[in-house]
C-alpha cells in the first residue's frame, strides 16, 4: 500500500487504521473526515506530507507518532484539539502550517 485517498463519505479514521504501513507515501483525506483516531498513521514511515482537511476537528493522540519521515504538515484552523504525542518521534517535520495562526511554525 503506497498511496491512499479517503473518500467525502468517511467521517473518521479509526484506531490505527493505518498503523505501520511502511511503503505509505501519499494521503488524500476526504472533505467528511471530522476526526482523526488514536495512532491512526503511527509508524508511516514513507509519509513525508500531509494536507488535513478543513472538515477535520480533532486529531487525537499518537496519530502520526513515528512518522520519521514526515517533512510537512497543514493544519486548518477547524482543528480545535490535538492530542498527546500526535506527532512524537516525527524527528524531520520542519514545516508546520497552522491556518489558524497565519504563519508557519518551523
Amino acid at each position: 500500500l503506497t498511496s491512499i485517498t479517503i473518500p467525502d463519505s468517511v467521517t473518521s479514521i479509526g484506531f490505527s487504521a493505518f498503523y505501520a504501513c511502511d511503503n505509505l507515501t501519499s494521503v488524500t483525506i476526504g472533505n467528511g473526515v471530522t476526526s482523526i483516531d488514536f495512532s491512526a498513521f503511527w509508524y508511516c514511515t514513507s509519509l513525508t506530507s500531509i494536507t488535513i482537511p478543513d472538515s477535520v476537528t480533532s486529531i487525537s493522540d499518537g496519530t502520526f507518532k513515528d512518522c520519521y519521515n514526515l517533512t510537512s504538515i497543514t493544519i486548518p484552523d477547524s482543528v480545535t484539539s490535538i492530542g498527546d504525542y500526535a506527532f512524537d518521534g516525527c524527528t524531520n517535520l520542519n514545516d508546520v502550517y497552522y491556518a489558524g495562526s497565519q504563519e508557519e511554525w518551523k
